[in-house]
């Protein structure tokens, strides 16, 4: 598989969280998202065997809101099971990929085809907990000094969205500090 020569693409599709998303976790404080997200991780379990198996559903099928009476094979070694994916999500983060997949569509005609399947679930693609953060000032909001920024921070959800608020919270600190900066 290293080799990178398999007939089959492995990519992943990631939603984001908004903050109204978790309303219903607030309880939780900081750590609401770590409570969706485990929720998740129970139902694909639940509804499975006890193996390593993985559910997965026709995106034709998960965009029509059917079930998959069957499924292509794919990469994955352990195997997959057919389950209807968007009853293991939130209403708010299902929608979201079935829209997502849809514009990935228009853009790229076919990639919606008979043969593609999703795998649910790849749900640890950045931290679920945001440290507190002044919005203007970057700064924690109550460790004076600390400048919580990028993906482990929670402001991110990849290596360039890590990359752009690394920069923005140098700038910040810079700023802090007097210094210049120059374009």
């Amino acid at each position: 598989m290293s080799r990178r020569d398999s007939p089959y693409a492995n990519s992943g599709i990631v939603v984001a969280i908004e903050q109204e998303d978790l309303k219903e976790y607030s309880k939780y404080g900081p750590l609401a998202g770590m409570h969706l997200q485990a929720e998740i991780e129970q139902k694909v379990f639940g509804i499975g065997d006890g193996s390593q198996k993985a559910p997965a559903q026709r995106l034709k099928d998960f965009l029509k809101g059917k079930f998959s009476s069957s499924i292509p094979k794919s990469s994955y070694i352990p195997g997959l099971y057919s389950a209807d994916l968007a009853a293991l999500f939130p209403s708010h983060i299902a929608d979201r990929l079935k829209n997502g997949f849809r514009a990935f569509d228009k853009s790229m005609r076919g990639y919606v085809h008979d043969d593609a399947i999703i795998v649910a679930t790849e749900s640890r693609t950045s931290s679920p907990v945001r440290i507190p953060r002044d919005p203007v000032s970057r700064e924690h909001v109550s460790v004076k000094g600390l400048y919580p920024c990028g993906e482990g921070a929670g402001y991110a959800g990849g290596i360039i969205s890590a990359a752009m608020d690394g920069q923005n919270t140098v700038k910040a600190v810079a700023y802090s500090l007097g210094v210049q900066h120059e374009a």
